[in-house]
């Protein structure tokens, strides 16, 4: 009878958290701000980029969601004195834990890490003419972290101020940039299919 009574709840326990759980899917675009952290970088400023992608948000309860993306990120800095812009582009996947204040619409918080490949480095100067840099020079796995505050609408649509930093250096060791570490904050608008 003990057995039967604990089967039943929890397969009652499974039905009402698979109910609870929904998946949707979206996409996001939107502007970088970002520079590098670190050792050495008196001569970085900051520089525009941009940033968009994918996005899954998974639902666990009505306000707490883990939200993973694919997301193509602009990144680097702006060398003081110069026209000369150091571009970083990254394919980045951030897991994010997410809390909605209201049933996955209104104000929501995320946080979480992310890692991103270094898919190619440049260096550009002021007439926009490239001058080419040895992809090997640059470490091609970066471990970071992002926190967001944001507000989400009922329609799917959605606004987020992010923030996001490298744990690792941009330059492998005894290079260029090893001790610089990317530092980005990003507005992000996004659109997530099928409502809130």
């Amino acid at each position: 009878m003990k057995k039967t009574i604990l089967s039943l709840a929890l397969l009652a326990g499974l039905t009402t958290a698979a109910n609870a759980q929904t998946t949707r899917f979206g996409v996001k675009a939107g502007a970088n701000y970002t520079t590098f952290s670190g050792d050495n970088v008196d001569n970085a400023k900051y520089k525009f980029g941009a940033v968009g992608g994918l996005a899954a948000n998974i639902g666990l309860s009505e306000s707490l969601s883990i939200q993973p993306e694919l997301l193509y990120s602009q990144k680097g800095a702006e060398i003081k004195g110069t026209d000369f812009k150091f571009k970083l582009n990254y394919i980045e996947v951030p897991i994010m834990f997410r809390y909605t204040l209201s049933d996955g619409k209104g104000p929501f918080l995320q946080a979480g890490p992310q890692v991103g490949y270094l898919a190619k480095v440049k260096l550009s100067d002021g007439d926009g003419n490239e001058i080419k840099l040895d992809n090997d020079a640059y470490q091609k796995l970066e471990l970071g972290y992002v926190a967001a505050v944001g507000y989400q609408l009922e329609s799917g649509l959605s606004i987020e101020g992010r923030f996001n930093g490298g744990i690792n250096s941009v330059g492998k060791d005894d290079g260029a940039n090893d001790q610089n570490r990317n530092r980005v904050f990003s507005v992000q608008l996004g659109y997530m299919f099928g409502g809130k």
